[in-house]
């Protein structure tokens, strides 16, 4: 794993502090974090292949994806990615789901989920991926 920029581990001691907050605890409970679920920091702009690369390299899903977002309640909004398929069953493609485009950034992914699913009105958004598709689903 490279190692990065300074600015890029930030955001992870700044989860890491707010861990200790029983309000913050309290609040990614309610919105279906379990005890033992990896929570991986992306930075808004880091494409989401770089992501689900990481994700492959470091863990299995399901896993929590934290992007900092200074407007977010807690300065976080969140993703759970899970039921990652790998292997000739990753080949079916979903024409309801969207693709994932190279250029794509883990802050968009999370943007255009949380848009399909606004009616929860919380800053968790729930992805399943498949290849190279995206389903969700929203807590």
């Amino acid at each position: 794993m490279p190692l990065r920029r300074k600015e890029e581990r930030k955001p992870a001691f700044d989860l890491a502090r707010k861990m200790h907050d029983p309000r913050f605890r309290v609040f990614i409970k309610r919105n279906g974090y379990r005890s033992g679920t990896t929570v991986l920091v992306a930075l808004d702009a880091e494409p989401a292949t770089e992501v689900f690369s990481r994700i492959r390299a470091e863990t299995k899903p399901p896993v929590v994806v934290a992007i900092p977002r200074e407007s977010a309640e807690f300065g976080f909004v969140f993703m759970t990615i899970g039921g990652t398929e790998y292997g000739p069953a990753a080949e079916t493609v979903n024409d309801d789901e969207p693709e994932i485009g190279d250029a794509a950034s883990i802050g968009m992914l999370y943007d255009a989920m949380a848009a399909r699913h606004r009616h929860t009105g919380g800053n968790f958004v729930v992805v399943g991926v498949s290849g190279l598709g995206v389903g969700t689903t929203s807590r």
